[in-house]
């Protein structure tokens, strides 16, 4: 039986025949045939996260998986049983510090998703550019991998 250190890393499939297409990408998460990929989740390392299409239950945006604002944290885990990935840019500018700007409670819980992967009680988090693009393509890629879709 894995430990749960070991449930953590998820195997992505072996099949390096099968092309890989992305379907969306930003600076936060990738989303291709293969995985569902979470990037600068590990802390301190900025690691990202693969997730394969196979372990996952499903993937809601933040405010449909009954999230609320303060669940959220910039990176880490909250109140709430999400581990969200660095999704803060602090850039120097002069003597200026800047971040992503989300200025409504509301656009927050939008713009963010929350992944359900079997058999985990702590769900990965992540921040999108774009939520409506990036759920059109996880919602087909969960549909094309879902064992009754055959």
């Amino acid at each position: 039986m894995a430990t749960e250190s070991e449930q953590v890393y998820e195997r992505l499939p072996e099949d390096e025949t099968a092309p890989l297409e992305i379907l969306y990408e930003d600076e936060y998460v990738q989303v291709s045939t293969r995985a569902l990929v979470i990037k600068r989740y590990y802390f301190p390392s900025l690691g990202s996260r693969a997730i394969p299409w196979n372990s996952i239950e499903w993937v809601h945006l933040a405010r449909d998986a009954n999230i609320k604002w303060y669940g959220m944290k910039c990176w880490g885990m909250g109140i709430s049983p999400v581990w969200w990935n660095c999704k803060s840019r602090l850039i120097v500018r002069g003597s200026r510090w800047y971040t992503f700007k989300i200025n409504r409670v509301q656009n927050l819980l939008a713009s963010n998703i929350v992944v359900k992967v079997k058999n985990t009680y702590i769900r990965p988090g992540s921040y999108v550019d774009r939520p409506d693009l990036a759920m059109a393509a996880i919602g087909q890629l969960i549909y094309r991998n879902h064992p009754h879709s055959n």
